[in-house]
């Protein structure tokens, strides 16, 4: 008969290590409303570090699709051709309602 070889284990071997879950800060969030406005709670801007009394957005989707799936907003200078913050409630929004409206991502409610 064969002689096989055997792993003895050991009681330190026995212990399960428990990982102390790190506490992850929460991504920033914003929302579109109904309106088709994107809405920026306060602490999205703080958190973002954007002051939104001077920040300025080119804003885009992708090219050559026929629904948007992402929005892209990329800061720029003041110009013609950039959107700023307007305050509204506890946040700021940019309104955005005749692009979403034509992207058909603001719904109409029927009554």
């Amino acid at each position: 008969m064969k002689l096989k070889a055997i792993k003895f284990f050991s009681p330190e071997e026995n212990v399960l290590k428990t990982k102390v879950a790190s506490k992850v800060a929460p991504l920033p969030t914003g929302y579109i409303s109904n309106s088709g406005k994107l809405v920026f709670p306060a602490a999205t801007l703080r958190d973002l570090g954007i002051d939104p009394e001077s920040a300025y957005f080119k804003i885009g989707s992708q090219e050559a699709k026929r629904k948007i799936k992402s929005l892209y907003l990329i800061t720029a200078a003041n110009s013609d051709q950039t959107f700023s913050f307007e305050k509204s409630g506890r946040g700021h929004v940019i309104p955005l309602s005749g692009i979403l409206k034509k992207a058909e991502l603001i719904l109409k409610v029927k009554s």
